[in-house]
């Protein structure tokens, strides 16, 4: 009897213990509840900051560099080309897979190796691949960083390992995170547990790799437990759909992470964190976004906002539309009441104008922060108009008759044509009458 009340309170005081976690309740979040020295929280669908620390310090990103090598590789590579390893790339320094001069491998096989056990012969292999060598494919770095807006920041080799010039920020990884997790194979390779690289012509055995994020349940060392705002929990957390850590003496342990749940995601980076704060670091920041925010749609894609008028004869209204979707996250206990929108249209457009041509923005700010925007478009084309002026006459207009160039044109053609059939007629009836006198 006494085992089973025992057990009784187990049942009744656990669940309850577990819910309070699990449901967790907003919470506030400060620089000083993050160990690591520069950090950032966006949201992966509309790029929204809704935390930051430190975001747009230059620092050193280690392996998380090699999310912008993947981003890359995965859009203009083959994954079935197949990749022959030098005799240089086997001797880069730090993780890797052992990679021997004369293998040839697959570039899916390698971008495994290189996301799931942050393997430096794989990176550099890749790189040189597709670029010919590393300092072209840094080049190619810079540029797709900068295209995305990660304008702080300076690629100098593929894989993260110490260069005094390779330099990022928490705010460009997380850009550079948000455009790798839209492509469905990087998503697929940061979650997988375990792959396997088959023996090849030199290497007789086969290559089982488990990956090193132990965010991803499963995986060895997923089970360790830590501290998360007084709770002790595993690392490995069923939420978590990647990415990438890095980690080097100098930079310290870095970690861009990713979280969904119920059709809500983020994206977290962090920089310069020490040993499993990283983890906490990372899990503190994905549950803010989930828990102590509230997600509100504004405007759906294509959605009529407002028009405008050209300044034509025929005063032409162009409908405008939203570019894409907008939302926005408020705090717990804000409501979009609290938001102050803006419309921005473009001065004196001219026609024509193309369906889908920019003419203005809206844009949603709390108190003097902009927090979300989007462009507004021409939802069809109008053009013509603009060849129209005053001095022609319109379809729909009435013109007094005797106004109407027109209307004497009219009525003279039909008096002629009127003269020339009473003649006619006239000249048939005389014929008609000498017939009948003879």
């Amino acid at each position: 009897m006494k085992r089973f009340l025992i057990f009784f309170v187990l049942l009744l005081i656990l669940p309850n213990r577990l819910i309070a976690f699990s449901d967790t309740e907003p919470f506030s979040l400060t620089a000083s509840d993050i160990v690591a020295e520069s950090a950032i929280l966006i949201n992966e669908d509309t790029g929204q900051i809704l935390f930051e620390k430190n975001a747009n310090t230059p620092m050193y990103p280690a392996s998380t560099t090699k999310i912008l090598t993947a981003l890359i590789i995965l859009e203009d590579c083959d994954l079935s080309a197949q990749i022959t390893i030098d005799e240089q790339t086997p001797y880069v320094d730090g993780s890797g897979i052992a990679l021997e001069a004369g293998e040839v491998l697959t570039v899916d096989q390698l971008l495994h190796a290189m996301l799931m056990v942050s393997a430096n012969d794989a990176a550099e292999a890749l790189a040189k691949f597709h670029s010919g060598t590393i300092e072209a494919f840094s080049k190619v770095m810079n540029e797709r960083a900068a295209s995305l807006g990660a304008l702080n920041s300076n690629f100098e080799n593929p894989h993260g390992l110490p260069n005094v010039n390779h330099v990022s920020t928490t705010y460009d990884l997380a850009l550079i995170g948000r455009a790798a997790m839209e492509n469905p194979i990087f998503r697929e390779i940061v979650l997988t547990k375990q792959y396997t690289i088959p023996a090849n012509a030199v290497k007789t055995e086969a290559r089982i790799m488990n990956h090193s994020n132990k965010f991803i349940v499963g995986v060895p060392g997923s089970s360790d437990i830590i501290s998360v705002r007084g709770e002790n929990v595993t690392k490995g957390y069923d939420l978590m759909t990647g990415i990438k850590s890095g980690y080097t003496n100098i930079a310290r342990h870095c970690f861009v992470g990713a979280i969904e749940k119920d059709g809500r995601r983020y994206i977290s980076a962090i920089l310069k964190s020490e040993g499993t704060n990283m983890y906490v670091d990372t899990r503190t920041l994905l549950e803010y976004g989930l828990f102590s925010f509230d997600h509100y749609a504004l405007f759906e894609a294509n959605e009529r906002v407002t028009f405008l008028t050209i300044d034509n004869a025929r005063q032409t209204r162009v409908n405008l539309v939203t570019k894409e979707a907008l939302s926005v996250d408020l705090a717990v206990g804000q409501t979009t009441s609290n938001l102050t929108k803006e419309i921005v249209l473009m001065d004196k457009p001219a026609l024509p104008i193309l369906k889908g041509e920019v003419l203005g923005d809206i844009r949603y700010y709390l108190g003097n922060k902009l927090l979300c925007e989007t462009n507004l478009i021409a939802d069809d084309d109008y053009s013509g108009e603009d060849l129209v002026d005053t001095t022609i006459t319109f379809y729909n207009e009435k013109v007094p008759f005797y106004k109407d160039g027109t209307f004497y044109l009219s009525f003279f053609g039909k008096l002629v044509l009127a003269l020339f059939l009473w003649r006619s007629i006239m000249t048939i009836i005389r014929v008609m009458r000498r017939r009948f006198q003879r």
